[in-house]
Order: structure tokens, then sequence, then C-alpha cells
């Protein structure tokens, strides 16, 4: 899963650069492509969070990690309106709907690969850690009929 606090350590230092560029009255796109894909991934952890896997159940950590990303999207929130307000002193409403405009179609790009791509790796782990763990529970009981059926005589 992408971790929200690396998220956040971007969308931070893409916010500093944005804010420095535009100020300077420079491009600052890059920067806002950072941040974009930084606010999209805390958005997805978060998502994720909300529905943990089965081991992460198991281990304590789906806990650990709904508190992580709540955290991380708050501060991405605040980090937001700051950005949406300098874009908005800049360029004006129609410079601030074709920001969010950039976000929407950032975030669904990042939905069809990157986070797609994570989904199926979560899946092949889930499916590989079952088909081990039906395989030994098979294994012991296949173990424990031959030693019963020894016993009896009938091996």
């Amino acid at each position: 899963m992408i971790d929200p606090f690396t998220a956040l350590a971007v969308a931070a230092s893409a916010v500093s650069n944005a804010k420095s560029l535009i100020m300077a009255g420079r491009d600052a796109s890059s920067a806002m492509s950072k941040f974009a894909g930084a606010v999209s991934d805390v958005n997805y952890a978060a998502e994720k969070a909300k529905n943990p896997g089965i081991f992460a159940s198991f281990t304590g950590s789906a806990e650990q990690a709904a508190v992580d990303a709540f955290s991380a999207q708050k501060k991405v929130q605040e980090m937001r309106k700051e950005i949406e307000m300098l874009i908005q002193f800049q360029y004006g409403m129609e410079g601030l709907e074709e920001y969010k405009q950039t976000l929407r179609s950032v975030r669904a790009q990042r939905q069809k690969t990157a986070y797609r791509k994570e989904e199926i790796k979560q899946a092949l782990i889930n499916w590989i850690a079952g088909t081990i763990i039906v395989a030994i529970a098979v294994g012991t009981f296949g173990i424990i009929l031959y030693y019963i059926g020894k016993k009896q005589g009938k091996w």
C-alpha cells in the first residue's frame, strides 16, 4: 500500500515549491502535478484504510494505517486550501477551476495505472498466502490421517 506519510512529504515539498514559483510569477505546473499526485495517494490510502485486507486485520496494522491516513488527509486538506487560495489569488476563479480539473484528471489516470497495479499485487499476495495456508492445512490433515491409519494397522 502507498504510505500516506511519504505522500504527505511529497505534498509538503510540492506546496512550498509551488508557493515560491507562483509568487515569483513562474510556471508551477510541475510542483502542482506532484501535489496532485500526492493528494491522490493520500486519498487512496484513506480509502484502503477503510477496507483493510485480511492479513492487515490479523496483524493489527489496520488501525495504525487508518490513523495515519486520517492524519495525512487532514494535513493535505490544509495544504489544498492554501494552494487553492494562492492559485485563486494569482490566476482567478478560471485558474482555480482549471487546477481542480487537472486534479480530477490526475486522480483518474492514477486510478487506472498505479492504484490498479497495487491492487493486483495485493490480490496476488493474498491468493498466494491463502494457497500456502490451505496446502499446509491439507498436508497436516493428510499426515494426521496417515498416522491414525498406521496406528490402526490399515497401512
